[in-house]
């Protein structure tokens, strides 16, 4: 059986090896014949020819349209009967691969891994957020009134997810890795290619859903995703994020809800005095946690984890680019989590 991992690159070819590597390792070690269709968006002639230097089965040079586009391209010219739609900075750790295409061959329509910022699997990447109205309705309103209880209820969706040794269901996905099969792809259509960068995935499974797919988060796939590679090189990233999530809302959101969340989002309240400044992570006192939130907002959603550590990981200090970080460690006690501290630094 053939697998087909379909990347899409823009200015990667100093990570796309890696990436290719580790997928045909492990499509081999699971008994797959791997291929591999690149999409080079660059625009570069030293840029492609550092893409071909990797060996895919096939590279697809085309002028960047945007993500959705260039998903699209490979997925029309990929021949696997399973198709894993990636970005180029991801690495596939042992047993990965499998893990996803079981779960897919037992009936999930989209699967995606557990993603990783580091290798040694220390820092969790946050969970996928459900982008229903009512669940958007939901996170304005904690970000607006925050309470002990709303994070409490937020640990333990993490918790679950994180710590889960069977396929979760989940309401949606993150972008960086999907896995399926070929007809659900012809039965679920391309991605929308109005969407440059950002949402593209967000409105594609939140339409599989409304069909009635099965989504879910394979626990025993393990990826390595360095976040932030392909948006570092757009300048405007921050306008092409905002210009894409009013897209999203416009398109999938009743005007009701538009126009509520329009009301309550600027009227967030500023952070409150309970985080403990530090000087970097490496000064927050020891503490025996179950879990650890660390965020770039003080609300504490989305957010990075770890599990039963005692400190907070020092892989937080390779992610460049932001200024501001909140970390908060919890203990689950009787069914309900104590938080145990509160800290917060600035990076340098």
């Amino acid at each position: 059986m053939k697998i087909s991992l379909i990347s899409v690159c823009h200015h990667s070819s100093g990570v796309l090896p890696e990436c290719v590597e580790s997928f045909r390792q492990q499509a081999m070690t699971a008994g797959f014949l791997p291929e591999v269709i690149v999409v080079e968006h660059s625009e570069d002639d030293h840029e492609a020819s550092m893409v071909e230097a990797t060996r895919p089965d096939r590279v697809l040079r085309r002028p960047n349209r945007g993500y959705a586009a260039g998903l699209n391209a490979g997925v029309s010219e990929a021949s696997g009967e399973l198709l894993l739609l990636g970005n180029p900075d991801i690495v596939f750790l042992e047993g990965s691969v499998g893990a996803l295409a079981d779960v897919v061959a037992d009936g999930v329509d989209v699967a995606g891994p557990q993603l990783f910022w580091d290798r040694a699997g220390e820092l969790i990447l946050p969970i996928p957020d459900d982008p229903s109205p009512a669940a958007e309705l939901a996170r304005i309103m904690r970000r607006r009134w925050p309470s002990r209880r709303a994070l409490e209820r937020a640990i333990e969706r993490s918790w679950r997810v994180w710590t889960a040794d069977n396929p979760c269901p989940v309401p949606s996905l993150r972008g960086p890795l999907l896995a399926l099969s070929r007809d659900t792809a012809r039965r679920l259509g391309p991605l929308d290619e109005g969407y440059f960068l950002y949402y593209e995935e967000t409105e594609w499974l939140w339409r599989a859903r409304r069909l009635g797919a099965r989504l879910a988060l394979v626990p025993g796939s393990r990826v390595v995703h360095r976040w932030g590679h392909s948006t570092s090189r757009h300048g405007d990233s921050a306008v092409v994020e905002e210009r894409s999530r009013v897209r999203f809302f416009e398109r999938n959101y009743p005007r009701l809800v538009r126009a509520l969340l329009s009301r309550m989002a600027p009227r967030v309240e500023p952070p409150g005095p309970d985080f403990t400044e530090v000087e970097r992570p490496s000064e927050i006192p020891e503490t025996e946690a179950d879990v650890w939130l660390i965020s770039i907002v003080d609300r504490m959603q989305p957010s990075m984890g770890s599990l039963r550590v005692s400190s907070v990981p020092p892989a937080i200090l390779e992610i460049a680019g932001i200024d501001r970080w909140y970390a908060v460690a919890a203990r689950r006690e009787g069914g309900r989590w104590r938080q145990l501290g509160r800290w917060t630094w600035q990076t340098r």
